[in-house]
């Protein structure tokens, strides 16, 4: 994957939220300041811009949902400010209608922005208006070239190597996962999926693994109403009455960070991280885990 700060080995991509509709510019020029300043010192010029509707998923949802502003005109916000920066808009394509797809892709190419992730709908029960994942991929192949398309990737779902591997072939050409809080699920798709690509004589795709902090238990709920699973263990141990989530959790990630950089060493693989905060709040805790991260590579003379 191409793209300064992309080119490196296990590269860090930043998923920033965007603001709420209600901020008003002041507020919203403040955080954008705050991102960037991080990105710089950090070294960090890639960031994941989701685009944050309001979804129908079953049980409670423990935190009100708000507007957003436009992920694409967030990325303009943060270009104006910072213009090294690379952002990469998600796009939930099945709510929209065919044509509106067509006119949002051309609409971003205008930006000048290169790259693009494309998001499914929520449940695969549900007939969606709008293209599929593939079909909205192959279209962004055939007339625009240049573009750089991306999807989602969830490890704990069946058959998920060959579901990455279908989307492979309708040219998308790296993949973001869902949160996880194990390896387990992970190192399976992978496995097979080096295999599928083998047979086939293909390059593996660019794998970012997203990982998050929580400071809360409402974030570990929340996380979980997301569709993150959880091992009975790990959710048992974060959401102990009176325990320190922060701590906790920063120890589980400790680990998966360990066991990641062990997997890409015993597997001749190049994972990159996708770290998010969830939570506006919890912005300064996705700082200490890119360190974490950084600290690693460091160690290894990465």
């Amino acid at each position: 994957m191409q793209g300064r700060g992309l080119a490196i080995k296990n590269p860090i991509i930043f998923e920033i939220i965007p603001p709420p509709t209600t901020w008003d510019s002041q507020k919203v020029m403040t955080w954008v300041r705050q991102v960037c300043e991080i990105m710089q010192k950090e070294k960090i010029y890639t960031l994941n811009l989701p685009e944050v509707l309001d979804e129908t998923r079953s049980g409670k949802r423990n935190f009100p949902f708000s507007k957003k502003i436009d992920n694409v005109r967030f990325a303009d916000i943060i270009k104006k400010e910072q213009p090294i920066f690379s952002p990469i808009p998600y796009k939930i394509i099945g709510k929209i209608t065919p044509s509106e797809f067509v006119k949002w892709v051309d609409y971003v190419h205008r930006k000048g922005i290169r790259k693009l992730l494309l998001v499914g709908g929520e449940s695969h029960e549900i007939q969606y208006p709008g293209y599929s994942v593939g079909k909205g991929a192959n279209y962004i192949k055939n007339y625009f070239e240049d573009i750089e398309i991306g999807g989602i990737t969830i490890f704990t779902r069946p058959r998920e190597a060959q579901r990455i591997f279908n989307k492979m072939k309708t040219g998308i050409t790296f993949f973001c996962s869902q949160i996880i809080f194990e390896t387990a699920n992970l190192k399976q798709v992978i496995s097979e999926l080096q295999i599928l690509c083998a047979n086939e004589h293909l390059p593996m795709p660019k794998i970012f693994v997203s990982l998050s902090p929580a400071s809360e238990m409402r974030d570990i709920d929340f996380i979980k109403w997301l569709g993150v699973e959880f091992p009975s263990a790990i959710y048992t141990y974060l959401t102990e009455p009176n325990s320190d989530v922060t701590n906790r959790c920063f120890s589980i990630l400790e680990r998966i960070i360990e066991e990641l950089f062990d997997f890409m060493a015993h597997s001749n693989i190049d994972l990159g991280f996708n770290v998010e905060h969830v939570r506006y709040t919890n912005l300064q805790l996705a700082v200490q885990l890119i360190q974490q991260i950084k600290i690693k590579k460091e160690q290894l003379h990465l």
